[in-house]
């Protein structure tokens, strides 16, 4: 039987594609601010608290932000789903802003006669408190990968999802290199210029949300997305008679109960993939520091390879969605597990700049691969009115590992005591993940129906994958 054709009405077909691709550059550039916050947020306050002599909590503030973001990931979906995506998201940069002039504000202390000039607590405490508004902020950021689905169809969006994470190629030309600049800009104030630089990153971001045509709150749309075919396709139509929020199923119309989504769909493995990905990269991004810094490279060597990082998870973007759409998600999710620990051995072979920035490279490629399949297969398995309580699952629990293992790293990492010890236990893990994503491939592969989104097939496979899923979580 063919699949389900993409229709709309004629005012819809007229603006559908200028609009559709203004929507996601658009989508691109907010993500390219948000996640360009972050990641000037890591440099700036790690190296503010290594010079403090706080290394061990140096990864902590942007733990916080990720762990205060998991519980806030869980609420936004529900206040877009009241108040819709443009004011959420503008809220959300107004909290971004107050906690960055907080921490703005740490460095400053001793400046403007607030602290002794030999006083770091003061400015320790602002950088670390400043971090928790900016969590709403970055949940609000990560939500951006589900948005695009009201803004594509159906065959379009792994390659939109690709496509708005490619706006973080924005973040590294304006995070990373442009904070090496704004470093120092205020004067005998080091690292605020990082923070203030933060706060108008915020500006743009909500400046650009303002912009975008985000569809009204659902009580007060007529646009319904339908899943058909036993929640294989997703198809987008403006059905009058049947209301938002309504799914057709045979003959049913009705809404899921999330543990009736859980039960019947992938989303405990893809959401079980984006923790692993997200963890994997994270982990090895945040220690990068230490490693480098005990082999004598500076500050400015460490953004540059941290700025090869960030073009590495952004730049494949380009062609990402096109490789999922080809080879199928679970190929393509597997392939970047295994770029990891292809990155992680060029860390092995020795110290020099080079083997550091190739390495932290192939493991952002690794990332984008792992991550941009799964995310885009969320946005498939529910209706916008599923949409709510299936991404508050998703990025609640990814984003609460991932703020964990953030808050905790640092001491990990000086608990392990090396760094090729703490390469190969991440290694371990990404040859895990890969083999868990080949294993629900092959249950695909061998399911009757074919279906990418249902548990039919090989019974042993489904019970390995089932527990290694659950261990994994």
């Amino acid at each position: 039987m063919a699949p389900p054709t993409w229709t709309s009405s004629t005012a819809t077909t007229t603006r559908s594609r200028s609009n559709m691709i203004k929507n996601v550059l658009l989508l691109a550039g907010m993500w390219g601010m948000g996640l360009g916050a972050a990641f000037v947020q890591l440099p700036a306050t790690q190296n503010l608290l290594i010079d403090a002599g706080y290394a061990s909590i140096s990864t902590a503030p942007l733990g916080i932000i990720m762990l205060g973001s998991a519980p806030c990931a869980v609420v936004i979906p529900k206040i877009i789903s009241r108040y819709g995506e443009k004011k959420t998201f503008i809220a959300g940069s107004f909290f971004g802003i107050v906690g960055a002039i907080m921490q703005m504000i740490g460095p400053l202390t001793t400046t403007i006669g607030l602290a002794a000039a030999n006083d770091v607590t003061p400015q320790v405490v602002l950088v670390v408190i400043g971090a928790l508004p900016q969590a709403f902020m970055y949940a609000s950021t990560n939500n951006l990968r589900f948005s695009v689905s009201q803004f594509s169809t159906p065959e379009f969006l792994p390659k939109a999802t690709a496509l708005v994470l490619l706006g973080g190629v924005l973040s590294a030309l304006l995070g990373p290199l442009l904070s090496a600049v704004t470093r120092s800009m205020i004067p005998g104030a080091l690292y605020a210029g990082n923070f203030l630089q933060i706060a108008l990153m915020y500006v743009v971001f909500a400046t650009l949300a303002f912009f975008a045509d985000f569809k009204q709150p659902m009580a007060d749309s007529d646009d319904v997305r339908i899943v058909v075919d036993d929640l294989s396709l997703v198809e987008r139509q403006e059905i009058t008679a049947a209301g938002e929020g309504t799914r057709i199923d045979g003959n049913a119309t009705t809404e899921r109960t999330l543990w009736e989504i859980i039960k019947g769909t992938d989303l405990p493995l893809l959401t079980t993939f984006q923790c692993l990905s997200y963890n994997i990269m994270a982990m090895y991004m945040g220690q990068l520091k230490l490693p480098m810094a005990a082999s004598g490279y500076s500050v400015d060597s460490y953004t540059y390879a941290l700025t090869a990082h960030m073009l590495g998870m952004f730049l494949p973007g380009l062609f990402s969605g096109q490789v999922i759409n080809r080879f199928g998600t679970w190929s393509t999710t597997a392939v970047g597990f295994l770029l990891f620990p292809v990155g992680g051995s060029m860390f092995l072979i020795n110290d020099s700049l080079a083997m550091f920035v190739l390495g932290i490279t192939i493991v952002g490629i690794g990332w984008n691969f792992s991550f941009v399949g799964p995310s885009a297969e969320v946005s498939k398995i529910c209706s916008r009115a599923e949409q709510s309580k299936v991404v508050g699952f998703n990025d609640g629990i990814m984003l609460l590992t991932v703020g964990i293992f953030f808050m905790t790293a640092s001491k990990i990492y000086i608990a392990v005591g090396s760094w090729n010890v703490f390469n190969y236990i991440l290694i371990g893990f990404s040859v895990f993940s890969a083999l868990l994503s080949l294993l629900r491939w092959l249950c695909k592969w061998r399911a009757s129906d074919g279906d990418d989104n249902s548990f039919s097939g090989d019974s042993l496979a489904q019970s390995l994958l089932t527990a290694g899923s659950i261990c994994t979580l």
